[in-house]
């Protein structure tokens, strides 16, 4: 098999799954299915890699049948188990590609269903999937939440999930609604998360990650984010990600939190109503954070850090480290660019600091493990606190934004901690 040629034609798939993709990828082929693009069911010329499997609800039951077949494949055994249909879904689609898709249904979900390499998860209209409760516990916020589970695990190359309902059924701890790991080749768009989920988008150890068109409301921890919810928090480093285009909302912690990411792009997304930074670098290298709307920073904190929360954030934080990356370069945020972004109702607008484990530390670890070579440029800063705070940095250059009504407009630390930070062209008022 060309597997080049197989790829090629795969990403192709993935691309008009999440509303991007070429349309001579649908030449060549005629089956009656689902429009991946649009998730109608219809009789139109489509192409699906591999044939697919649709997973629909009836009687009670979940079944899966696939489009090449005359009748129904599998029927799970209840009620409260679509997971089971699902995975046999999953575990039938051949190794170079195929669509599983939900039908216009609610499934319940005792449990996660995990996908492969070259595998698209793709909705109807009207597709949700929901959790269910595993127990309760204490959380971090020091309140007992009901415990839940993950709903889609990825654990493959070349794979995407879109068009989705996604609902936690209040469960608040342990549990994502989707979850990737280890994936080369991943696109999540056009999603919906609602009620729920300790973090709603979430990824570890993956490359060329496209995360687009989300809606994220109502997630108890964090809502986009590379790092997962096991094993502690799982901060294993990704890299050559995109995250645009969401809609990030009531946060207890970061709406958008690429941690441990390097060659990152945050473009376009809309944050408001967050408990800790609404988009935060913990660290990551060389990206850009533009044209964000980054407003209304008003729950109430947990265990706030040091400088206060702010809409946009780059820092390097002791606890947000793996042993691979501490002392390399890779352990602080470094070549970043922050520009055109609108920021209002903030307690800072923009923030760069230094959070050690011990506070004994601070001082010798603000010097030496600050943010640098980073760039604030064109943002658009309102009604917060402080405007632009640097608490420690090295070598950075802030131009040419506009600040209003800000109780206090640029903050710069003149101490040890901040060295060769540039300022131009700031505008007041």
């Amino acid at each position: 098999m060309n597997n080049q040629a197989s790829r090629r034609s795969f990403m192709g798939g993935i691309g008009v799954a999440a509303g991007f993709g070429s349309p001579s990828f649908f030449e060549g082929h005629t089956e009656t299915g689902t429009d991946i693009g649009t998730g109608q069911m219809t009789e139109s010329d489509i192409s699906v890699p591999g044939g697919s499997y649709h997973v629909f609800r009836s009687n009670g039951q979940y079944h899966v049948m696939n489009n090449s077949s005359d009748g129904i494949e599998f029927s799970s055994g209840a009620d409260d188990n679509a997971e089971e249909a699902f995975q046999y879904a999953f575990d039938e689609t051949p190794d170079n590609g195929g669509t599983v898709i939900a039908e216009t249904h609610e499934f319940q979900f005792g449990g996660p269903a995990s996908m492969e390499d070259n595998t698209v998860l793709t909705g109807s209209t009207g597709s949700k999937l929901v959790a269910s409760s595993t127990g309760s516990r204490v959380g971090f916020t020091e309140r007992e939440l009901d415990v839940g589970h993950d709903l889609i695990q990825v654990r493959g190359d070349n794979t995407a999930v879109t068009n989705i309902e996604f609902d936690a059924g209040g469960t608040r701890l342990d549990n994502h609604a989707i979850q990737a790991e280890n994936c080369d080749g991943l696109v999540i768009a056009n999603n919906k998360t609602i009620n729920g989920f300790q973090m709603a988008v979430s990824f570890v150890e993956c490359q060329n990650v496209v995360v687009r068109d989300n809606q994220v409301i109502d997630p108890n921890w964090y809502g986009i984010t590379s790092r997962g919810a096991r094993d502690g928090l799982d901060l294993r480093q990704s890299r050559d990600v995109l995250i645009q285009g969401n809609r990030v909302t009531d946060v207890t912690f970061n709406n958008i939190a690429p941690y441990n990411v390097t060659n990152f792009s945050i473009l376009g997304n809309v944050c408001y109503r967050g408990g800790h930074s609404l988009i935060a670098c913990s660290p990551s290298q060389q990206g850009a954070i533009v044209g964000n709307i980054c407003r209304d920073l008003e729950l109430e904190p947990i265990a706030a850090d040091p400088g206060g929360e702010a809409g946009l954030e780059i820092e390097y934080k002791e606890t947000h480290l793996l042993e691979n990356v501490r002392n390399t370069a890779d352990e602080t945020s470094f070549d970043i660019t922050v520009a055109n972004n609108h920021v209002e109702n903030c307690g800072v607008g923009f923030i760069a600091r230094t959070v050690p484990i011990s506070e004994e530390d601070e001082n010798g670890f603000r010097q030496t493990k600050r943010p640098y070579s980073f760039t604030v440029t064109g943002n658009a800063i309102n009604d917060c606190d402080t405007g632009i705070l640097v608490r420690s940095g090295a070598d950075g250059v802030i131009a040419t934004n506009t600040l209003r009504n800000n109780d206090t407009q640029i903050d710069i630390k003149n101490t040890p901690f901040t060295q060769n930070i540039q300022q131009d062209l700031n505008v007041t008022r």
